[in-house]
C-alpha cells in the first residue's frame, strides 16, 4: 500500500514514551486497520520477503526495458520507484521531434502520446519516476506489461543534451 507506511520505535522506554508524546501532537497516525495489517506483516516476515522478491524481479524488468528505450536506468536498492534523468527531446523514425523544457513536459507527452504514466520531478534536476506497483497477478503478466512498455517506447529516440 504505497503511502501507507508503518514503522515502530524501539529503545530506552523514557525516550520512546517522549517520542510517542511528540508524535501524538504532530500527526494522527495510521488508522487501526492499517496498524493491524502492519502488525501481522511484522509477525510474518515471509510476506515481506515475497513482496520484496516480486518488486525486485519487476525492477529488473523495468530497468532492462528502460535501458533498451534509451534511458540510463539503474536498479535502486530498496524501492518500488525508479527515477531516471528526463530527456531533453524525443525524435521518431518518421521525422517527428519534440523538445522538453522539463520533466513535467516529458511526463505529459508520455501519457498523452504513448499512454505511459510517470511522475515528473523538477525540484532537484529533471527526472521521471516510474513504478513497479502495477497490477499483474503472474510473472508472465509482469513480462507482458514490460513488453508493452517497451513496444510503446520502441519508435522513440530520446536525446539528453
Amino acid at each position: 500500500m504505497t503511502g501507507w507506511r508503518c514503522g515502530f520505535v524501539a529503545g530506552n522506554p523514557l525516550l520512546v514514551r517522549a517520542y510517542g508524546d511528540v508524535k501524538d501532537h504532530s500527526d494522527s497516525g495510521q488508522f487501526l486497520a492499517i496498524q493491524h495489517a502492519a502488525a501481522y506483516a511484522f509477525d510474518h516476515p515471509d510476506l515481506t520477503r515475497k513482496i520484496a522478491a516480486k518488486y525486485s524481479r519487476r525492477m529488473d524488468l523495468l530497468v532492462e526495458t528502460l535501458r533498451q528505450a534509451g534511458f540510463s536506468a539503474c536498479k535502486p536498492q530498496g524501492s518500488f520507484f525508479l527515477y531516471v534523468k528526463a530527456p531533453k527531446a524525443a525524435r521518431g523514425a518518421s521525422g517527428w521531434h519534440h523538445d522538453f523544457p522539463n520533466a513535467e513536459a516529458v511526463s505529459q507527452w508520455l501519457i498523452a502520446d504513448k499512454l505511459v504514466s510517470t511522475v515528473p520531478w523538477d525540484d532537484a534536476g529533471s527526472y521521471l519516476r516510474f513504478s513497479v506497483t502495477f497490477m499483474a497477478p503472474t510473472v508472465a503478466e509482469e513480462r507482458r506489461v514490460m513488453g508493452e512498455l517497451g513496444r510503446r517506447l520502441a519508435d522513440v529516440q530520446f536525446e539528453y543534451s
